[in-house]
């Protein structure tokens, strides 16, 4: 239990450290806190956080940096809920102000803008495809046997694919499939629609179409396609700035681990509610342990949950990225309503 003169020390070289990224020292600190109390009494309560774990020495300087397990301790007992500055609402704002066509686009730049906003790496995953529907299907003829299938789902995607008629074949033969596929397999879930295709054929189709379980095959892999998983990530390369591993294999592993949304989801983890704060070897995956993770899930009503994630070094200022996480989950959830 650390008294409340320790506490507003330990907040300080927090704070301190977070902005400046150098060992602070007894001397800086009674200009921090304020407190009518000797440079003795500040190193003693030092030596006290140092004891318990809280901070430690840098081998480069006399002064003292938080450990994994001080931030731990300031973002479950110190942090102060922090209100965004209006510059970065204002950001918030234009980037939902925009209309987007399909929940990619507008997570594709979200993460990009908030890259550029933290400094940070930024990841988004779209709620699970588990209701998104079939909405339209349709065929256009490119030149001469050369296609275009073109699909659209309930969540705005359009998934579109070329395609080579065999010779002597006329897309007006496809026309019945198309008529088919837009008059039982319109409005129905996407994993439905594909478990349907692997049932009989109604008849006419079978004698009207010259290979119909190819284009059925084609129209399937689209399906497929449109509630394929996927990671959106912004600033890629911002995570180069706070890494200290110089191991190419090491930084590899970790931009494949970044792009896997299967990986992903299981760092993240399932909470529903709330921000949550993993810092360092809190990570579930090593590749993480030199950072920190701030994320939250959120839910669409009827649909699944997405994620959303900022990776960043683990003396990130933890107040203001929980704060900017609430607002863009918040603001992420109120404009997806419109999509689903």
């Amino acid at each position: 239990m650390l008294t409340e003169r320790q506490r507003l020390i330990l907040g300080a070289i927090i704070a301190d450290y977070v902005r400046f990224g150098k060992a602070v020292g007894s001397k800086a600190l009674l200009v921090d806190i304020k407190l009518p109390v000797s440079s003795a009494t500040i190193r003693n309560e030092m030596a006290q956080l140092e004891g318990q774990g809280l901070i430690q020495k840098e081998h480069t300087s006399s002064g003292r940096i938080p450990s994994q397990q001080g931030y731990r301790y300031y973002v479950d007992y110190l942090m102060a809920r922090k209100q965004l500055a209006d510059e970065i609402q204002r950001r918030i704002k234009r980037v939902f102000s925009r209309r987007f066509q399909q929940v990619d686009d507008l997570l594709e730049q979200l993460t990009k803008v908030v890259s550029e906003m933290t400094g940070y790496t930024v990841l988004a995953l779209k709620p699970e495809a588990a209701d998104v529907r079939l909405s339209g299907f349709q065929l256009i003829p490119i030149d001469g046997q050369q296609n275009m299938a073109i699909m659209v789902t309930s969540d705005g995607q359009t998934t579109s694919q070329s395609f080579r008629l065999p010779k002597g074949a006329l897309v007006d033969e496809l026309q019945s499939i198309v008529s088919y596929i837009n008059s039982q397999l319109v409005g129905r879930p996407i994993r439905e629609a594909l478990a349907s295709l692997s049932g009989d054929l109604p008849l006419d189709l079978e004698r009207t179409i010259r290979s119909p379980q190819a284009f059925l095959q084609l129209f399937g892999d689209m399906l497929s396609r449109s509630i394929q998983d996927r990671v959106f990530i912004g600033g890629r390369l911002n995570v180069m700035d706070f890494t200290t591993d110089t191991n190419l294999k090491d930084i590899k592993a970790l931009y494949e681990l970044l792009e896997n949304p299967v990986e992903i989801r299981k760092v993240i983890g399932t909470v529903n509610d709330g921000v949550i704060v993993q810092i360092g070897d809190e990570n579930s995956n090593q590749l993480l342990a030199p950072y920190s993770i701030v994320s939250t899930t959120y839910q669409i009503p009827m649909h699944g949950y997405g994620e959303l994630a900022i990776l960043g070094p683990t003396n990130m200022p933890y107040d203001d990225v929980v704060a900017l996480m609430v607002a863009i989950r918040d603001a992420v959830v109120d404009e997806l309503r419109e999509y689903y």
